[in-house]
């Protein structure tokens, strides 16, 4: 689904407004532009060195940082001092000259010559190399290099300068800064003296002559570097998608943003707990206050049926005491006839109150009041263990998200590939490196294809590659694609690939050529498949499974694009931002739930079955799997390690 957002084109400019109406620069407010100021020391750069995350620093700004850096860490990395990302250290690199082994900003370098030579007071470099002070009249696009008047004249006689374009500094000031850079454009190529004037399609990279020669004599496509910029490369789409992306960003709420996102979740997590809690609470507190209620009735019904219980008894003792008194009385004073008449009047009524009174062993009569538990709750106190579970979300992290890819040949040889070092590796079923291959960029997912172990591999740049596998592993062809791809699978019965977009949130069926057989998940509203499809498998019975990052579910598809089924469970089997996923020899399908640490297997149908794997099994971050012809699971983790397990 292609977002259909308004196109905003901003020139690459050094921030400064060139409008008919903008103030003439003077050369002080140029040399103090912060394009050309070190952030460590906010001075003019001298000897820019760049990062891999693209700030730059004087070289002696950033010798200081790196060694405060490894002194605290003891490690062979340090933080940017802009963006604080994790930056290795060169291998190769001398103590105390850790700086010097990252690569020299050239655009930097420019820059700032280009703007000295604009400042007043400027003095030939010439002379000033034989220790004279001479004021500078001209600047050499070509040697970088102030001349005064003298030597302006004998180097533009000179055998190897007479062609130099050589500018008036007075000129120069007038034009604007953009304008001069452009016009600088020869630039040396790294690894030798020759200046760089074409562009390897294939590899991408920029290319002197001798590069061609050496290092890209089997590329197909080289062409020039003008026409590398209008027309054989996605320069202005990757200009466009950095623009957009930032703009998404930024009104997202920029980097700010994930901090109170993680405030807003502690605090929703916690009314949570207090609403569940509070909820039950409130339940049993009006049935706590209803029982209570109702043993009052019960209570007074109680009391008054022990009362009337009692009262006979009461009574019965009052006649008995009385008859006992009586007797004692006669007995001690009366005649033996008055005796006998006594007698029989007390033995009557004797016998009445023992009928009232009851079992003179008892105590006395027994009532009680008992609350009888319901079933129900009876069985919940009992398996009642604890009220829920609190766990970190990691969010829209994208860490081990389009990372590595497994395959496994039909030796049980481990194919793997490497995003971040940009190289594909093969291992013995035993865990021995045998072979890698370096890539010029970086690659996704990977499958087998064919019979003769040959293996296909998505590349950042909208590209395919084929690399043969069965003794050393070689590039077979390349095959560019109308889009950028991530997961990919090789279909046995019909001899296609099966690919997935994330960007355009689309499955494609493709030729091993590249061209597009079939599309699913492309269209409006309802019929939009998927949110982030990321890795894909083909099933024996010719459907299709994806794993969907975004929806946190595995969505199976036929050749025509109908759901056979979509799993999403809640609950303890809940899957969170599942990666890999592929099939066995029955059809058992199995999935790498990323952000639960663990696998989980489905039967066929989608219908879950069992976790296999997970935390127990030191199993962590699982992104990509495969089932090997002899039930060996291979799974690689976000961090990179490869682990094999045993299936039966």
């Amino acid at each position: 689904m292609e977002s259909k957002e308004e196109e905003v084109s901003t020139p690459l400019t050094n921030g400064v407004d060139h409008s008919e109406n903008a103030t003439p620069e003077t050369p002080e407010k140029k040399l103090s532009d912060p394009i050309a100021e070190c952030f460590i020391c906010k001075n003019v750069y001298n000897v820019p060195k760049v990062l891999p995350c693209f700030h730059s620093f004087c070289c002696q700004c950033l010798e200081d940082h790196i060694s405060k850096s490894l002194n605290q860490n003891g490690q062979r990395h340090f933080a940017c001092p802009m963006c604080e990302e994790k930056c290795e250290i060169p291998s190769g690199a001398l103590p105390g000259q850790c700086a010097h082994a990252f690569q020299d900003d050239l655009f930097l370098t420019k820059l700032v010559e280009l703007q000295s030579a604009m400042c007043e007071g400027k003095e030939c470099d010439i002379c000033e190399r034989r220790e004279e002070n001479t004021p500078a009249s001209h600047w050499c696009m070509d040697c970088n290099d102030a001349l005064c008047e003298v030597c302006l004249k004998v180097h533009l006689h000179g055998k190897t300068t007479a062609g130099h374009s050589c500018l008036a500094i007075a000129e120069m000031r007038k034009i604007p800064l953009e304008t001069l850079m452009k016009q600088k454009n020869k630039v040396p190529c790294s690894k030798h003296s020759e200046l760089i004037t074409l562009f390897c399609v294939d590899c991408r990279e920029p290319l002197c002559v001798q590069c061609m020669a050496v290092s890209h004599r089997r590329c197909e496509n080289v062409i020039t570097v003008a026409d590398a910029l209008t027309s054989r490369t996605d320069v202005n789409d990757v200009i466009t998608r950095l623009q957009k992306l930032q703009m998404t960003v930024e009104n997202a709420g920029g980097i700010g943003q994930p901090d109170r996102t993680l405030e807003s979740s502690i605090h929703e997590a916690q009314e949570r707990v207090n609403t569940v809690c509070d909820s039950i609470c409130n339940r049993v507190r009006q049935y706590q206050s209803v029982l209570l209620k109702n043993l009052q009735l019960q209570a007074e019904k109680a009391k008054g049926l022990l009362q009337d219980r009692i009262e006979p008894r009461k009574s019965g003792l009052k006649s008995i005491k009385a008859a006992n008194d009586r007797m004692q009385t006669i007995l001690r004073y009366g005649s033996d006839v008055e005796i006998l008449l006594a007698y029989n009047q007390v033995r009557k009524k004797l016998d009445s109150c023992q009928g009232a009174i009851g079992n003179t062993e008892q105590k006395g009569p027994s009532v009680r009041l008992e609350f009888i538990l319901d079933e129900t709750v009876e069985r919940f106190v009992e398996s009642f263990d604890r009220l829920g579970d609190l766990m970190v979300d990691e969010g829209d992290s994208d860490e081990g998200i389009s990372s590595w890819g497994v395959t496994c040949t039909s030796s049980d040889d481990i194919i793997v590939t490497d995003c971040k070092n940009k190289r594909i590796q093969k291992f013995s079923k035993f865990g021995d490196l045998v072979d890698y291959v370096q890539l010029e960029d970086e690659p996704r997912d990977i499958t087998t294809c064919g019979n003769r172990d040959d293996v296909a591999i998505t590349m950042i740049g909208k590209l395919v590659i084929f690399l043969a596998t069965r003794k050393t592993m070689q590039l077979i062809k390349r095959a560019k694609t109308e889009r950028q791809y991530d997961g990919i699978s090789y279909s046995e019965k019909d001899a296609f690939l099966i690919v997935s977009s994330v960007r355009d949130q689309i499955v494609d069926i493709i030729h091993l050529d590249g061209s597009i057989l079939r599309s699913f998940g492309g269209g409006a509203g309802d019929r939009v498949l998927f949110n982030e499809p990321r890795y894909v498998s083909a099933t024996p019975d010719r459907t299709v499974i994806v794993s969907d990052v975004g929806q946190n579910a595995v969505i199976c598809i036929d050749h025509t694009g109908r759901v056979v089924f979509r799993y999403k469970p809640d609950g303890q089997n809940s899957l969170k931002k599942p990666q890999g996923a592929c099939v066995d020899k029955l059809g058992n399908l199995f999935v790498a739930d990323f952000g639960n640490n663990r696998v989980q297997l489905l039967a066929s149908d989608g219908i879950f079955q069992r976790h296999v794997l997970g935390i127990e099994s030191a199993l962590e971050k699982p992104v990509a799997i495969r089932v090997s012809g002899s039930n060996r699971m291979v799974i690689v983790q976000s961090d990179g390690m490869v682990k094999v397990f045993s299936y039966s």
